[in-house]
Order: structure tokens, then sequence, then C-alpha cells
């Protein structure tokens, strides 16, 4: 299978903060758009300490969202990217039950590659604006507007002769006011199976510089502070020639002041 098939499936990635990214861009006029659905349910959190703990009187939280992310290519080098998403999130304890559905954030930016050659360079800008009422809980999310500036590397590999790529990421995200600002990474590599299945590992990951100034109740999963990596594993199958459908699973492996849980995920690639 040629790389350049294998570099479409790059392109989706998932973390449950709903953030898309990969180095390579659209070609001009080729839209690129992911329906995706995720689950996330968590019983318990990781302490200032780095350790796991129950949540407090039988807690547990569980959220689940639909969504979109777009890309279309302005051109070959410069695409317009976005994601949009509705999210349901509960709350269930020994004395309280708290269910809230609403919009989330949306996210809407520019991708521009630099360099394309064995590996790609790329540089992305992300705007973030809120779309949901902070007045019920649990909270969707943070109710900030926040930009983003991302530093996107990728590549092919072949390890004994099996086609397979890499996909780095590293970011900057900073809020209006109230969250810490965050430094976000990513660390994806993908095999090929067969002709039609690619296997996909990654690990995404969110440290907070310095301190938040509000605090958050009954969403384990949203911290103004906080530290935290996922791992993710998750197969794509290719029906045609130019749409996939991929599910996976998600794990909290770390964290600091933030839920500890688990998930899934399904989603369809489709070019247009």
């Amino acid at each position: 299978m040629g790389f350049k098939i294998l570099k479409i499936i790059c392109l989706f990635c998932l973390a449950v903060s709903s953030v898309f990214a990969g180095a390579w861009t659209k070609g001009k006029g080729v839209l690129f758009i992911v329906p995706y659905f995720y689950f996330y349910q968590a019983g318990g959190y990781y302490d200032t300490n780095w350790k796991f703990n129950p949540l407090q009187n039988n807690g547990y939280f569980d959220g689940l969202g639909f969504g979109t992310y777009f890309e279309y290519g302005f051109s070959n080098r410069l695409n317009l990217i976005g994601n949009f998403s509705f999210v349901r999130n509960r709350w269930i304890d020994d004395y309280s039950y708290k269910s809230n559905s609403d919009f989330g954030d949306f996210e809407v930016g520019l991708k521009l590659k630099i360099f394309e050659s064995r590996f790609v360079l790329s540089f992305q800008t992300l705007a973030v604006v809120p779309a949901y009422s902070m007045e019920r809980e649990p909270l969707i999310g943070y109710g900030e507007y926040a930009g983003e500036v991302r530093i996107l590397f990728a590549g092919g590999l072949r390890p004994f002769s099996i086609d397979s790529y890499f996909n780095f990421e590293l970011g900057y995200r900073r809020f209006y006011s109230k969250v810490a600002p965050q430094v976000r990474f990513q660390i994806l590599y993908g095999v090929n199976l067969s002709g039609r299945w690619q296997g996909i590992f990654q690990i995404d990951g969110v440290n907070s510089i310095g301190q938040g100034t509000f605090s958050t109740r009954f969403n384990p999963s949203i911290e103004t502070d906080y530290n935290e990596g996922k791992l993710s594993v998750s197969l794509a199958h290719r029906f045609t020639y130019k749409a996939w459908f991929q599910s996976g699973v998600f794990y909290d492996i770390y964290g600091r002041k933030i839920g500890a849980g688990r998930g899934f995920l399904i989603a369809l690639w489709i070019d247009i």
C-alpha cells in the first residue's frame, strides 16, 4: 500500500477535548469531513500528587458527544479547519443527579504547510468559541474564548518493510482569563495492517502553566489547571476509495488534578 494513501489517516486525531489535527493538508478545492461520536466515563481522579482516588460519595461521571470536523483546501498548502459538536454530560453520586446537554466549543482555524518532501512540517492556528451556557451543571466546558498555535511534523516510515507513518504536534493554548495556559502535545504512530486496515496508536497530553482562578464542579474531565495523558488505540477500515471508518478506545494513563477514566470513539472520514 502506498504512503500517499496512508497519510489520509493522520488527518483525524481525537482527544476528548475534540481537538483535530494532522501535518498534511488537503488539496485545493477538496473538502474533508469527519462525523464522529465519543463516550467517556470516570469514577475516579488523579490528585495533586498524581495518585488515583475514587470520586467522593461514590461519584460517577459520563459524557458523550456528536460532532463534525472539517478541513477545506483553499490551496494545496493552506487549509481552513473547524470542529463543532453537541455534548451531553451527566454526574451521579449518593446525594445528587445532574445532567446537561448543549453545544460544545466551536473551533475554527487555518493550517499552513511550510515544507513537504519525505517529511511534512506545518503551522496551525485555532480560535475556540464557547457555544453553551455556564448556568447548568455538569459544565460542558470552560466557557472561555481561547486561541492556539501549533507546530505539526509528520512523515512516512518503513520499518521491516511495513508501511507506517508518524505525526508529532506541539501547541500552546491561551485562554481569555480564568483558565491557565496549556501546552498540548500529540505523538501518533500508524501502521498498515493490510490493504484496507490501519492500526493507530497515539498519546495526547495537556500540561497547564500556572493556576486557574475558578473551580469546576460535577465534571472531573475539565479543570482550570492540570496535567493529563491519554492513550488511544484504534482501527480504521477503508470501505471505498474516499471513505474510511474508525473505531477505538482511549484511557487516561496519568494525570494531576483531573479525572481518571476511559471511553471509546467511532468516526467516518470522507473526502469530497
